[in-house]
């Protein structure tokens, strides 16, 4: 359960960098364009950079072939003496605000959910 989990929360940072990269090339076509891009852009443009430099480095330490005890001993040792080397969006905070967000997404749709079932119930009474 915990790998399926570990690989989980893997797959949706992954998906938050591409989404940051996606972003960030937006932003570089803008200022490409001739728009002038706001101090927010600019940092976030150089946030999704460092994120990519620092990602190159973690990755090859993770397909050195050593085993599963040998890699949580890396990122261990990465998270505590390196921490601005992990990639922002591989960090726990972010990935938290995403499963927040993705709680949330599911209740309000049941919610939904539920007031129309509550609503066709009605409708059927009615009738």
């Amino acid at each position: 359960m915990k790998l399926i989990s570990t690989s989980s929360d893997i797959w949706m940072d992954t998906q938050l960098l591409f989404i940051d990269i996606m972003a960030s090339l937006e932003l570089l076509l803008k200022q490409m364009r001739g728009c002038r891009i706001t101090e927010r852009e600019r940092k976030k443009l150089k946030q999704t950079l460092a994120d990519i430099a620092s990602l190159i480095p973690v990755t090859i330490l993770m397909l050195l072939p050593v085993s599963v005890v040998g890699h949580a001993a890396i990122l261990a040792a990465i998270k505590k003496y390196m921490p601005s080397m992990i990639p922002s969006p591989y960090s726990s905070e972010r990935l938290d605000v995403v499963k927040q967000l993705k709680r949330s997404k599911k209740m309000e749709v049941q919610t939904l959910s539920n007031q129309e079932d509550a609503s066709s119930a009605i409708s059927k009474v009615n009738d």
